[in-house]
């Protein structure tokens, strides 16, 4: 028995020894298993600590400018004044528009206690609706730290707004534009809104030196608004802008523009516009626009109002264009003052048929009478004897088809056609005027011109702009052309002389003077032909023989019709003006200059009056 058990526990703990193996076998991991998944976390391990530093380095190196900005936009204030604008004087340093600091009302609404109770006690003062105000006070998005009140405030209004003392409520000096003068000038000089954004004129064509620099102040706050002790500050201060002193006379440009209104509602004109230039210079010494308005309330005008239809209207100029085809034709020698042609009172020519305003027979008349008399018949003829092409190039010649190198804003170029688009009948046309399209400035240096023998020169604005030390530096001369040579320009002076003593502009003489000038009636284009209304222009040169003035006034379908008998009588009065103020010498006997001084300081009561 004990044998037999003895047996049994030995055979059982052979099976134990046996058994052992395979039980730490499954006890413990295959060692061929546990070195992968170390490696495998590793390889996470470096790939979550590379993708921390490469966003490290994104934030720290990459964006970092941009979340430096985003800092400094939460605790920096940046605030931009604007510089005070140049000033623009006349040419004898009269101002005509100035800068003048005044008070702007504004507020940060995150220091507004109440926004409802603040509006009610601003309201009464800033003139506005305490609902509106309020809407402001509290901010237009959330978190906004700046929201204007009130611009460019009076005095008394901004003296107000500070006994309220406002907690959120500032004021800051801000410039506005004034112009001292109201209408004088006007369309020359153009307008600035609230913002100092030149709008239009010699306010927007020179703005880049107008406008100055604006200055800046950077300072570092808490999110209450309050400046940070040792916080860095930084002050740039505004630069002024550099000043202008244009070509305008302004005593002379007042009376121009007096007597120019009194011309359109004395005649019933639509509107008006006259020049004055120095045909040796191209200096314009006066340019008027009627309607006009005041740049001071430049909302409250109307675009017709606000035109300078002396630069950027173009209109058919009618018989005042005639000194161009006789300019050229004696220039070309095609004819003499004395060629005589012979003149009917129609002439057929392709689908048209000419016509003389006034009915007579076939008579010769000589090119200085046809001048004279305004033929039309007559000047068709001798731009018949010119020919086209000759025709084509002294109108370029004139200027005429492109700008005049003024660089005013809106100038138009006018309208000259090529030569591939002449119709049959346009050869015939184009002597007297019609078919071509020019401005009031064009035409004007056109007198110039003949006034300076025979060079054109280009026209000017500007007479001086101040240099970095506020010295004016005078501005150099434009470009210059000769269009006919001096013998040629003093044959038409002599022409046009004749044709304020003998002919159709009688009503410009000036006693005292001898005028060279030309009148105009021209039909005003409509669709399929010429219509009922008609532009009535003066154009001419003063003292004939030696110019020292040209001139051009032009009325929008006056009442009579007549140039002669309404732009020429307004030329005489303006100029005449003109030659007393500019201190001309009289070319006539000592009764004759007489009687202008007397009737100039008539006509100058009468204008400013």
């Amino acid at each position: 028995m004990d044998g037999r058990r003895s047996s049994n526990q030995a055979r059982r703990g052979s099976a134990r020894l046996r058994s052992a193996p395979s039980a730490t076998r499954r006890a413990r991991p295959p060692a061929s298993r546990s070195p992968r998944r170390l490696v495998a976390t590793f390889v996470i391990l470096m790939l979550l600590f590379g993708a921390m530093a490469a966003r490290l380095v994104v934030l720290q190196v990459l964006e970092s400018p941009a979340y430096a900005r985003l800092a400094a936009q939460q605790r920096q204030r940046e605030v931009e004044f604007p510089a005070r604008r140049g000033t623009i004087f006349d040419r004898n340093g009269e101002r005509l528009a100035i800068s003048v600091d005044l008070k702007t009302v504004f507020a940060d609404p995150a220091l507004v206690e109440s926004p409802s109770a603040a509006a009610r006690r601003l309201a009464p003062v800033l003139g506005v609706r305490a609902a509106a105000l309020a809407e402001r006070l509290r901010g237009a998005v959330p978190g906004d730290r700046f929201e204007y009140l009130a611009r460019q405030v009076d005095p008394d209004v901004a003296a107000k707004v500070e006994e309220l003392a406002v907690p959120g409520v500032y004021l800051e000096d801000e410039p506005k534009r004034l112009y001292p003068a109201a209408r004088v000038a006007s369309h020359v000089l153009g307008f600035v809104n609230v913002e100092g954004d030149a709008l239009a004129g010699v306010e927007q064509q020179y703005d880049e030196l107008l406008r100055g620099r604006p200055g800046r102040m950077v300072l570092e706050q808490d999110p209450a608004g309050r400046p940070l002790p040792q916080a860095r500050f930084e002050y740039e201060r505004a630069r002024q802008g550099r000043s202008i002193y244009l070509t305008i006379d302004k005593e002379l440009q007042l009376f121009t523009e007096t007597a120019l209104a009194q011309a359109v509602q004395r005649y019933h004109a639509n509107w008006g516009t006259a020049i004055i230039v120095r045909p040796s210079s191209g200096e314009i010494l006066a340019v008027a626009n009627v309607p006009s308005f005041d740049p001071n309330e430049f909302s409250d005008a109307s675009d017709d109002e606000r035109r300078n239809r002396a630069f950027t209207d173009a209109y058919e100029p009618g018989s005042v264009y005639k000194i161009v085809t006789a300019a050229a034709a004696l220039e070309d020698g095609v004819v003499t003052p004395q060629t005589t042609l012979t003149v009917p009172y129609a002439l057929p020519y392709a689908d048209r048929v000419i016509h003389d305003s006034h009915s007579h027979g076939t008579v010769p008349m000589t090119v200085r009478e046809i001048i004279e008399q305004s033929s039309n018949v007559g000047t068709v003829k001798i731009g018949l004897e010119l020919g086209g092409a000759r025709l084509d190039h002294y109108m370029r010649k004139f200027g005429f088809g492109r700008p005049t190198g003024l660089d005013f804003p809106g100038e138009s170029p006018g309208i000259v056609l090529d030569r591939a688009d002449w119709s049959g009948s346009t050869i015939a046309n184009l002597p007297i005027g019609q078919g071509v399209a020019v401005t009031p400035l064009q035409m004007v240096m056109a007198f110039a011109t003949l006034a300076n023998d025979g060079v054109w020169v280009e026209p000017k604005l500007v007479h001086a702009i101040t240099a970095a030390r506020g010295r004016p530096v005078a501005s150099g001369p434009g470009e210059a052309h000769r269009v006919v040579s001096p013998e040629t320009a003093r044959a038409m002076r002599d022409i046009l002389a004749g044709v304020v003593e003998n002919g159709t502009g009688t009503e410009a003489r000036i006693p005292g003077y001898a005028v060279a000038g030309k009148t105009g009636t021209a039909q005003k284009p409509e669709a399929g032909g010429y219509g009922d209304s008609y532009v009535a222009s003066f154009g001419g040169v003063v003292p004939a023989k030696r110019p020292e003035l040209a001139a051009l006034v032009v009325l929008d379908d006056p009442d009579p019709i007549w140039g002669g008998a309404t732009a020429a009588p307004t030329f005489r009065t303006i100029v005449g003006y003109a030659l007393r103020h500019l201190g001309v010498t009289p070319t006539g006997d000592a009764a004759e200059a007489a009687q202008l001084i007397e009737e100039s300081q008539v006509d100058a009561g009468q204008i400013h009056d």
